[in-house]
């Protein structure tokens, strides 16, 4: 029995389309083509049977209509027009007296197209049972001890009665991935790094529609050109001919395992890697890597398909931004005159000097946003995993400004009040550092924590500004707004002389008149932080592809905890460049030169910190 993910509606690419068929689907279809391998790739035939097919070598191949690279929906679409009338079906082969006396039973699912990574027309899969009977006969009153699921190059093993295998009776329940129909134990999303595993994501999760196919024993082999089952003598391609992965794929009598399967069982693997729900960090990179795996598929299809265009168009993205890259001076680490706005490679240059020059500080810093995201990811798990709240965050997800409220409720409010602490942390030490003192990461913590009421109220009083106007939904670009505005909240509230309403009226002082710039800079400053843990999780996930999930989460985590106060240093910096461009400007207006606020400048070349009062 199958659990196949459903779909909304025709085309959705979210859920599957096709389920295993019998091959008579394709074999006498006069819109299928037999080719053969040569100049042009002749025709020579349309609509082979299994007569036709019946001991062609490996020159020949069978033509869908359509392109393989490009699918569309037209393969969706004729695979429902040419099986209309057939049942789902699988077709059984037993091997009896294998090894020491065991029998296999095989069970290989025919699809019309893979619509996967590697897309190609056609698709064998399969599972098998295997006993330690020597007959048929003796199986039929005995249970397996062992079953095996086919998965890309690989598979997964479990024990019949391993906790894991859902059965329906004495029928195994397959979840079969979403265009790849790799054959899983359960409904999840599934992380592949290799070629037993596959190289990206297969995904199971429900809602699933229950196929209950027909079974069709087979033969061992085709007695003849006349025998129903002659196509299991066909040696070539079931599907359009391309290049690598994108091939079609061969018969089940060409597989190692149709006449010994037993090694087949030796290899396989106790388990497979799930992506976990809730876990924000690891599953946040894990996505990432599904992404651009398909991506980067997607780019090769491009490829396969029409070189010259593909070149043209990356040639296209990055001659500008090797250009640019070219006229970028990367000497320069000192800051600029406090007149000036230093532009945002400069403050990631000077950020990033800081944070040299400090290590250890910063890296404790980091190490204070560490628990209280993990606060946050064990949070959004919680809520997601109520059946109530858990399905009207699905719903608002997709229709209304609650799931706003509740996105915040599951996690985001967490971090955000992590990323304050860390930004009022990195702006008293930077105070410090500016007044020349040691930055000790203690003094700064009990300083924070005196202005614990300042940055609380503040940041309540920022949340419902910025959440009631989300919630209005024509309210959305004056949040942004404001979100941009309030970005200095944490500098503001350090200074000693304000409260929470008067430290976000600052810090929206400060943007004025350079909120394109705030903006820019500070969105660009999330994104190397985001972007950089990112980079390293999947640089940790394809070298180490052993490295447990739990650890990788682990891992990634730490590294993304210590860039977090990078971005808050450039951020302090931002804030720094606004208090110098106001005392400029009121310079420029007194005309003496001797305005009341700091320049922002310090011994340690920044200009960054709040002003003392």
């Amino acid at each position: 029995m199958l659990q196949l993910k459903a779909q909304d509606g025709t085309c959705d690419p979210d859920g599957e389309p096709y389920a295993p068929i019998p091959v008579d689907a394709v074999l006498g279809n006069p819109q299928v083509l037999l080719r053969q391998v040569g100049n042009a790739n002749p025709v020579m035939s349309r609509g082979p049977d299994g007569a036709d097919l019946h001991g062609l070598g490996g020159g020949f191949y069978l033509d869908f209509p359509g392109d393989a690279l490009t699918p569309g929906c037209l393969y969706e679409q004729d695979g429902r027009r040419f099986t209309t009338g057939l049942e789902p079906t699988v077709y059984a082969h037993v091997i009896e007296d294998v090894g020491d006396g065991q029998l296999v039973l095989q069970y290989w699912f025919y699809w019309y197209y893979n619509d996967w990574n590697n897309k190609h027309e056609s698709d064998w899969e399969g599972i098998a049972l295997l006993f330690d009977v020597p007959t048929a006969e003796a199986a039929l009153a005995t249970d397996p001890v062992q079953v095996g699921y086919s998965q890309h190059e690989g598979g997964e093993a479990a024990d019949w009665d391993a906790a894991k295998l859902d059965r329906e009776g004495d029928h195994p329940v397959v979840y079969s991935s979403v265009g790849s129909h790799a054959s899983y134990f359960g409904a999840a999303l599934y992380l592949g790094r290799g070629a037993s595993e596959g190289f990206g994501c297969d995904n199971t999760d429900g809602p699933h529609r229950r196929v209950a196919p027909d079974v069709v024993l087979l033969p061992d082999a085709a007695s003849g050109a006349a025998d129903p089952f002659a196509w299991l003598e066909f040696e070539g391609r079931w599907g359009e001919r391309q290049s690598g992965p994108f091939n079609g794929p061969t018969g089940p009598t060409l597989k190692e395992r149709w006449h010994d399967p037993l090694p087949w069982f030796e290899q396989l693997r106790d388990s497979s890697v799930v992506v976990p729900g809730g876990d924000r960090t690891g599953d946040g990179v894990v996505r990432t890597f599904c992404a651009v795996v398909e991506g980067g598929s997607g780019l090769l299809l491009s490829f396969t398909a029409s070189p010259t265009t593909t070149l043209l168009g990356l040639a296209a993205v990055a001659v500008p931004v090797l250009y640019a890259l070219s006229r970028t001076r990367w000497d320069r680490v000192a800051p600029l005159p406090v007149r000036s706005r230093r532009r945002f490679g400069q403050i990631v240059r000077a950020a990033i000097e800081l944070y040299r020059r400090h290590p250890l500080t910063f890296a404790l810093v980091g190490a204070v946003y560490a628990p209280v995201a993990a606060l946050a990811a064990l949070a959004a798990a919680v809520v997601g995993a109520l059946p109530l709240l858990g399905s009207m965050l699905d719903v608002a997800g997709r229709s209304s400004g609650t799931a706003v409220v509740l996105a915040l409720s599951a996690g985001s409010i967490p971090n955000l009040v992590a990323y304050l602490v860390v930004n009022a942390l990195v702006a008293e030490l930077a105070a410090r550092l500016d007044a020349g003192e040691r930055p000790v990461l203690g003094d700064a913590l009990r300083q924070v924590w005196a202005r614990r009421a300042v940055l609380a109220s503040g940041f309540v009083r920022a949340l419902v500004i910025v959440v009631g106007l989300l919630v209005s939904v024509v309210g959305i670009p004056w949040a942004l707004r404001q979100v941009v505005r309030y970005q200095f909240l944490a500098q503001e509230a350090m200074t000693g002389d304000v409260d929470g309403a008067a430290a976000l009226r600052r810090s929206s002082e400060r943007v004025r008149g350079r909120w394109l710039h705030t903006a820019l800079a500070a969105g660009s400053l999330q994104a190397l932080v985001l972007g950089g843990g990112t980079v390293v999780g999947l640089l940790v996930l394809v070298t180490l592809s052993s490295l447990p999930l739990w650890a990788f989460s682990a891992l990634v985590a730490l590294v993304s905890a210590a860039l977090v106060p990078l971005g808050a240093i450039g951020v302090t910096l931002l804030h720094g460049d606004a208090v110098a461009e106001a005392a400029e400007r009121r310079q420029g207006e007194d005309g003496d030169g001797d305005g009341d606020e700091q320049d922002g400048t310090g011994p340690e070349g920044m200009v960054s910190g709040p002003a003392r009062v």
